[in-house]
């Protein structure tokens, strides 16, 4: 799992992850924090789709938009 979810870590170098356990569908929970502590959010990943690059992009991009970063 670990290489599945580097690519997607590595797009946010100032951000904390927490990844929660798989879900029976292939779901990955993750819990992003800003570098401040402040702001949190969650989402689901796509197990299936972590090798893709622009599927990583596209999440990573969501995530710094939401914690304002």
């Amino acid at each position: 799992m670990l290489a599945l979810t580097q690519q997607f870590v590595s797009q946010l170098p100032n951000v904390s992850c927490l990844f929660g356990p798989l879900t029976p569908d292939g779901g990955l929970p993750a819990q992003l924090c800003s570098p401040s502590g402040q702001r949190r959010v969650t989402l689901m990943l796509d197990t299936a789709r972590l090798r893709d690059s622009n599927y990583c992009a596209v999440q990573a991009q969501q995530v710094r938009r939401s914690l304002g970063s």
